[in-house]
């Protein structure tokens, strides 16, 4: 009979030690898990943060290129302008100069 207590006492303190170990085995799966998702999301952010500024840097440029076509096109416009009006001097001139002798003639 005592033996057969001892040996239930034995499986006891066997089954007790098999379930430390398990927890202890599910605990560090547990902490390891949550390390691997902090690290995961720690390079999702990095990696949203590296793509919106790369965006961020193209619409720039592209704005950029955007504004000097809209400049170059503004001042050759101008100089077009500017151009015509000066050819059209000299005939505005004449044609002033001619009323001018109209009158006084």
């Amino acid at each position: 009979m005592r033996q057969i207590v001892d040996r239930i006492l034995q499986e006891e303190q066997s089954a007790r030690s098999r379930v430390e170990r398990a927890q202890n085995q599910s605990h560090d799966i547990v902490l390891k898990a949550k390390e691997e998702a902090v690290s995961l999301i720690q390079d999702a952010v990095n990696k949203a943060k590296y793509m919106a500024q790369s965006k961020k840097e193209d619409a720039e440029k592209s704005s950029l290129v955007e504004k000097d076509k809209i400049l170059k096109e503004a001042k050759d416009g101008a100089s077009l302008s500017r151009s015509q009006r000066e050819k059209d001097i000299p005939k505005i001139a004449g044609d002033i100069f001619s009323k001018i002798i109209t009158i006084k003639g």
